[in-house]
């Protein structure tokens, strides 16, 4: 990696340069970052425009996340750090637009994960009574925490079905979290 106190002052003043460029604050672009599920203070942010070269022999893990927030492709800090002109790197490229994923589209996103622990747990041992009891309640609370107070989701995602090891989320329930994603559900 590149330890050159040069580049990295470099990087630092394109991503600056870019985010007022987009006219959003330090806290607004950590927020960014946060929403797409990582996790990274507008005080890091502030370092990361500083040009700080990094101790450890890699890249700050918040540098990725905060500039693909920014709508950066992969690479361009590479590049940067490897000399190229940030101007050119980032020339004519319209940052991708930032999808604003609602708290509901949040918990959509994250139920496969769910799932997917569940049955992880059990091929490692757990007993299958408590991925079905663990699966259930994640409907549940999925269930309270998504439906118009006093009223049931209209659609159901499958609390429980079995699934092999590595078989993945069948078709029908993750066509059901798309339409819960989209909003047809």
């Amino acid at each position: 990696m590149n330890h050159d106190a040069a580049a990295w002052a470099v990087l630092g003043r394109a991503i600056r340069s870019d985010r007022n460029r987009q006219g959003i604050t330090r806290e607004q672009l950590a927020e960014r970052v946060r929403e797409r599920g990582g996790e990274i203070s507008a005080r890091s942010i502030g370092s990361l425009e500083a040009g700080k070269v990094p101790k450890r022999g890699t890249k700050p893990p918040s540098l990725e996340p905060a500039v693909a927030a920014l709508g950066w492709k992969a690479g361009w800090t590479d590049r940067i750090l490897g000399g190229e002109d940030p101007g050119a790197v980032l020339e004519g490229a319209e940052p991708e637009p930032v999808e604003e994923v609602t708290p509901r589209q949040r918990l959509y996103e994250l139920l496969p994960s769910v799932y997917e622990f569940a049955r992880t747990a059990v091929a490692n041992g757990a007993p299958a009574e408590e991925r079905d009891a663990f699966e259930v309640a994640a409907q549940r609370l999925l269930t309270a925490a998504t439906a118009p107070a006093g009223r049931q989701a209209g659609y159901g995602l499958a609390a429980y079905r079995p699934h092999a090891a590595g078989e993945g989320v069948p078709a029908d329930d993750a066509a059901r979290i798309r339409e819960a994603l989209n909003g047809d559900g």
